[in-house]
């Protein structure tokens, strides 16, 4: 997932609401500090963000499972 597909995704999660307040919290902390580097370096920032702190694994694929669960 790149950084510029994360940002849809939070935004869809903020429009279904299918995240709780310390996911939103947290999406929107990263957000910030990716953003806060020059944008030719975003992407770099974004990789060693998601090795480090494991964002997919953490946060995108928990939410996803409650989503399908819940659509079922």
């Amino acid at each position: 997932m790149t950084f510029k597909q994360f940002v849809a995704w939070c935004n869809d999660r903020a429009c279904d609401g299918c995240w709780g307040p310390i996911t939103a919290m947290t999406c929107v902390g990263i957000i910030e500090r990716v953003r806060k580097s020059p944008f030719w370096k975003r992407e770099k920032v974004w990789q060693s963000l998601n090795t480090e702190c494991e964002i997919i694994k953490e946060i995108v694929e928990p939410v996803n499972e409650k989503i399908r669960r819940d659509n079922k």
